[in-house]
């Protein structure tokens, strides 16, 4: 073979990679629940991963997705503009099917994996050598948890009494009596 053949399949070979690549980039990403308001931060996107991942993380029989998202996209207004980028091409890159086959092996984006394949991506995240995709999951698991437990209808199955109106005084005085624990579905002191 000489060099002409050889780098006729080359070029030949990098542009069906290219083109391979941009298909499995720009593959859809699945609706997983519309967006109830205008978004802040999160593109539409965003939105739909940040609805599938909640839906994964928090495991909270009340959990509400949707308003999970929005928890998460009303806190990241308090992120610099560059973080904000930041976040969005994370999830971008989680929810890419480029970056699930070359990271994971993957080619299909992670809202249209099963419930039990998006878990394994996942613990992939979570488990990963690679410190960006630990730190990554990391900060998308909390930013959901803490956007879930932010909601007030998270409150009643955490065991947490609601806020006490503005201008009343806190009465704490029967917190963890018999009581107050029975009331709550606890068995000891809070």
């Amino acid at each position: 073979m000489n060099r002409r053949t050889v780098l006729k399949r080359g070029l030949l070979g990098a542009g069906v990679l290219v083109l391979g690549g941009t298909g499995l980039a720009m593959y859809p990403t699945l609706d997983t629940g519309a967006p109830t308001r205008p978004l802040r931060v999160l593109t539409r996107r965003s939105f739909h991963v940040v609805v599938a991942i909640a839906r994964r993380v928090v495991q909270a029989p009340d959990a509400a997705p949707v308003a999970i998202a929005h928890g998460a996209d009303d806190s990241l207004t308090h992120l610099p503009d560059e973080a904000q980028h930041e976040l969005n091409q994370l999830v971008g890159l989680f929810e890419t099917a480029l970056g699930g086959l070359v990271l994971d092996g993957r080619l299909r984006p992670f809202t249209r994996l099963s419930p039990e394949d998006q878990d394994h991506v996942l613990e992939r995240w979570r488990d990963s050598r690679l410190a960006l995709r630990r730190t990554g999951y990391q900060a998308l698991r909390k930013l959901c948890l803490a956007s879930h437990y932010a909601l007030a209808s998270s409150w009643p199955s955490a065991h947490f009494p609601a806020p006490t109106p503005v201008g009343e005084p806190y009465d704490d005085s029967t917190m963890g009596t018999p009581a107050w624990n029975a009331a709550r579905g606890l068995d000891g002191p809070p």
